[in-house]
């Protein structure tokens, strides 16, 4: 089958063919017209220019599809700086953006799906000669994927670059079920003992829309608990809020308190099949006798039973709580190609 690649500027001038593609690949939220909508007007990091790369059929329907973003001295990550530092200054075109930990690349399942996708391969690196990239690429991509040979065959580079940890949710019949056969007698003790204490505590939960959480106070939190890594900016305030706010319905908060104050956020995305544990702040003193942070883990991962999904993200870092925890990990890949 021959395939067209059109390139498009704004998520808004690409029609609903881009949402039933993502629908019909089981795209993350961070391939959804939200999420990428609320990048576009509050970028959370530098962007030069922003790019749609949709592959189309003779008669116009959309088979694989690749956001991609013009960037220069961007590397929250320091996956540049430590895996291609020569690269360091010059422009890249990346996909997807740095907040993005699950990059895909979403393809309409089927016959001639593999050469779809090897067109959207094809039509990145033609969009950064004609945007005189000096470095073109995919970052952090399961390792695993069927994307792994396509990049590699298409000539790009890959190196590991972290670790991604989620959950299969429907093994265990709830968060009881997966408190009892999925962890050590010491983690469950611990976690338990945690949920006790912050119960005695007066610690109220609730789980709030957009429209009526404390996003202030999740950035004040999750700026306090990044600036021990160097990495408080990944929050940058008002941007923060602004974006989260653009995302809409997919975005929940769950908001931890004693009393009047807040003592842990954590922001969570929904998709068609995931719940994302994205993001969390926490209180670093006064809490005596319980963790925010593992208290927070505790009702987030009762909410992902309670959505119903099949999989619950959590991101990167952290690979010591998380093992501990349970949770099953996947290497991250970034596929890199020079001009």
């Amino acid at each position: 089958m021959d395939y067209t690649v059109r390139v498009h500027t704004a998520i808004d001038d690409v029609d609903e063919r881009w949402d039933d593609l993502m629908t019909a690949a089981r795209a993350p939220v961070f391939y959804r017209r939200p999420f990428l909508r609320a990048f576009e007007k509050h970028p959370l990091h530098p962007v030069l220019r922003t790019a749609y790369l949709l592959v189309e059929d003779g008669s116009g329907r959309a088979h694989a599809a690749l956001p991609a973003y013009l960037q220069r001295d961007v590397d929250p990550m320091r996956v540049i700086a430590e895996h291609y530092p020569h690269a360091a200054g010059r422009t890249a075109l990346l996909s997807h953006a740095w907040h993005c930990y699950d990059t895909v690349l979403p393809v309409r399942p089927g016959p001639g799906s593999r050469s779809a996708a090897g067109r959207a391969v094809t039509g990145l690196r033609d969009l950064a000669s004609a945007w005189d990239a000096g470095l073109c690429g995919i970052v952090n991509a399961d390792a695993a994927s069927p994307l792994d040979a396509q990049l590699t065959e298409a000539g790009f580079s890959g190196v590991d670059i972290d670790v991604g940890w989620g959950l299969t949710l429907d093994q265990y019949t709830g968060f009881d079920d997966y408190l009892t056969r999925a962890l050590s007698r010491k983690a469950r003790h611990n976690l338990r003992h945690d949920l006790r204490e912050a119960e005695r505590a007066g610690v109220g939960v609730r789980t709030a829309d957009v429209g009526d959480a404390d996003l202030d106070g999740f950035v004040r939190l999750a700026r306090a608990s990044a600036a021990k890594f160097g990495n408080a900016d990944y929050y940058r305030p008002g941007l923060f809020q602004d974006f989260v706010r653009e995302l809409g319905d997919c975005v929940h908060a769950v908001e931890l308190r004693v009393e009047d104050r807040m003592i842990a956020s954590a922001l969570t995305l929904t998709d068609d099949t995931r719940l994302h544990y994205w993001a969390v702040g926490y209180a670093q003193k006064d809490t005596p006798g319980y963790s925010p942070f593992y208290v927070s883990y505790a009702h987030v991962m009762r909410e992902a039973w309670a959505s119903g999904r099949d999989w619950v993200e959590l991101g990167r870092r952290n690979p010591s709580f998380k093992r501990r925890y349970g949770l099953q990990p996947r290497v991250l890949r970034a596929y890199f190609a020079e001009r």
